[in-house]
């Protein structure tokens, strides 16, 4: 059994658009060019759980169909981290002193309206160990978000989730989790240039 998250392709929105947990249109041309070689880079045979999200549950829908022997199961808790009345703005459109408080306290302080990191972080880790138990064996992949995806690389690696960790993912990103005395973590699929401008902060 391998684990594998995939990050869902690029959205079309201007670039530095907060759009959190809002269901927001994927980027047509993108999308139809980067779904065959993250189809490709992932087990014929898998299990699938995909944030409610459209624009991961279209990739998802897209791998059962492109396999046919992939099963796709939708889980909440993989949504992206609901930002409140920050989202629909820039990240430059924050107030000073709201944005002082989050990097102050980077876990526990919750978008206006919306999530701290820390229920994010709880949220994905319960779907991801909720999925790894419901996978029985078969090859897991989780299609999800940037700060899903953060939460569950540091889960793994008994990291503690901060600013900046690494790897990050990119739109249409394909990491495997590699297990082990030393857990890692491994790109089968970096996202290219294009795809850097669609991209926002977690």
């Amino acid at each position: 059994m391998s684990i594998f998250l995939v990050r869902h392709t690029a959205p079309d929105v201007k670039p530095g658009l907060i759009y959190g947990d809002a269901n927001v249109p994927v980027h047509e041309a993108e999308f139809a060019r980067v779904t065959p070689t993250i189809s490709a880079a992932l087990p014929p045979s898998a299990l699938i759980i995909s944030s409610p999200l459209s624009r991961c549950r279209r990739l998802a829908d897209f791998l059962q169909v492109d396999s046919g022997e992939r099963e796709v199961r939708v889980d909440e808790r993989l949504r992206e981290r609901a930002l409140g009345r920050w989202q629909g703005g820039t990240w430059e459109d924050i107030p000073a002193d709201e944005a002082a408080a989050f990097k102050a306290n980077y876990l526990d302080y919750p978008a206006p309206g919306g999530e701290s990191i820390r229920v994010l972080r709880d949220r994905v880790v319960a779907a991801f160990e909720d999925g790894w138990s419901s996978a029985l064996g078969r090859h897991l992949v989780l299609v999800c978000h940037a700060g899903p995806i953060a939460c569950i690389i540091a889960h793994w690696r008994g990291d503690t989730l901060m600013p900046g960790l690494r790897p990050a993912a990119g739109c249409g990103d394909v990491l495997r989790l590699d297990g082990g005395s030393v857990r890692s973590v491994s790109f089968l699929r970096r996202a290219s240039p294009v795809e850097s401008e669609f991209d926002s902060k977690i």
